[in-house]
């Protein structure tokens, strides 16, 4: 897989497309977790939330996967979880995307990305999360 998350309650590899520096993965009441790398996720009434960092710098690579359709660039990179954060407050993507923003600009000033990458797998990494946030509001 090609996301890892390294330890916490969700530990264990996953396919996305998208790795944000924060993000948020969810476990259901019967144990099954999930990442919500998508801007659009949110999480499941029944589902807790717990909040991981991303470790080091991402990456990309493409897969070719059978069926076709599956085929594509996925997200590549680490994260660690955040056990002193309260995920449960983050049900709300307003909420979760100004906290996510806020503690980005805290940690990461600039983007490590360069930008012909950024625009082109990783979406909304880093700064460019930042742009995306204000041409939204």
């Amino acid at each position: 897989m090609t996301v890892q998350l390294l330890d916490g309650p969700c530990k264990g590899a996953y396919l996305v497309k998208r790795c944000p520096m924060f993000l948020r993965a969810v476990q259901n009441g019967t144990g099954e977790n999930d990442l919500l790398d998508q801007v659009e996720d949110s999480p499941a009434k029944d589902e807790k939330i717990f909040i991981y960092q991303m470790e080091g710098n991402p990456g990309w690579i493409h897969l070719s996967m059978s069926p076709k359709p599956k085929s594509g660039f996925y997200a590549l990179a680490k994260y660690r979880y955040l056990p002193n954060v309260d995920g449960e407050r983050f049900c709300d993507n307003a909420v979760w995307q100004d906290w996510a923003t806020e503690q980005m600009n805290l940690v990461l000033p600039e983007c490590p990305v360069d930008k012909k990458t950024c625009d082109r797998v990783i979406k909304a990494c880093c700064s460019c999360v930042r742009n995306t946030v204000k041409s939204n509001e």
